[in-house]
């Protein structure tokens, strides 16, 4: 959280900092808030997942595992958001665009395999298509955009288009704990008794691209609607604890393998809102 924090805080001094220039509308209302709805629509494919078998596993030791036909793809998701933009001058504002931090849903796709331990046949680690959701996260984005007006101030439709940044952090990750049976599938891969450690997913920027259109119902109040495109991808990173023997009594359990992910998100994301000029 406090990375967010971090990220937001100088986005909201430079807006505040604007007034200094003296900027001011013809109108005299130089901010706007509004409040809405976000469909988010990711557009990412799968990227495969890779990993290594660390020196801790009985056999196969530091052998690189790669799945490239294996991979997450995150599912579409709805939100609450929150706009608030300061006008500069009649047709230049920036954005802050906040949103209440939806549960992403990434789904799997294709099998994770590892080399074969014995044979020349690769062992199916986990078959991905099992689980309609493999894992969830939540989705922190502050973006901070620029945006251009078209159009006199007082114009019933205003359309804009506009560009800038988002900040994704990504928190909670939890997998189903069904995976755990489907790694414990295979006869041979059951000796190890593995089980999936931690996930985490990277935090990441993005360019952001955006239009929409804003509707004066009133002096004061607009609804506004938007369609903006992110170039957002980020790495999961994952881990699968197991026995470090075979056989043998009070066997210990350490990480077997390590592995990641590239996870494509490059959402579409449209918004619906009500606003208040003032």
């Amino acid at each position: 959280m406090n990375k967010i924090f971090k990220t937001i805080l100088p986005f909201t001094a430079l807006i505040c900092a604007v007034p200094a220039a003296q900027a001011a509308t013809s109108d005299g209302k130089t901010w706007a808030v509004s409040a809405g709805w976000l469909h988010v629509m990711p557009q990412g494919k799968k990227q495969g997942v890779y990993g290594t078998i660390t020196d801790k596993s009985p056999v196969l030791k530091n052998t690189p595992a790669a799945s490239p036909n294996a991979g997450f793809e995150v599912q579409d998701a709805d939100t609450a958001g929150l706009m608030l933009d300061y006008f500069v001058n009649d047709h230049v504002s920036l954005e802050l665009v906040l949103g209440a931090p939806p549960e992403m849903k990434l789904s799997g796709k294709g099998q994770i395999t590892i080399p074969p331990i014995f044979g020349s046949t690769p062992i199916t680690a986990a078959n991905l298509e099992k689980f309609d959701t493999v894992a969830t996260t939540d989705a922190y984005t502050p973006t901070l955009l620029a945006k251009y007006h078209f159009g006199a101030i007082n114009n019933r439709l205003r359309p804009y288009v506009g560009g800038g940044v988002m900040y994704a952090h990504f928190s909670n990750v939890t997998a189903d704990p069904n995976i755990n049976t489907e790694l414990n599938s295979d006869s041979t891969l059951k000796l190890l008794k593995p089980e999936l450690g931690k996930i985490e997913v990277d935090d990441a920027f993005a360019p952001v691209v955006i239009a929409g259109l804003d509707f004066n119902i009133n002096k004061d109040w607009f609804a506004t609607a938007s369609v903006s495109y992110a170039h957002l991808s980020t790495t999961a990173k994952l881990n699968v604890i197991g026995n470090t023997q075979i056989i043998g009594a009070n066997i210990p359990r350490d990480t077997i393998l390590e592995g990641r992910s590239k996870i494509e998100i490059n959402p579409v994301v449209t918004y619906l809102g009500i606003g208040y000029r003032f």
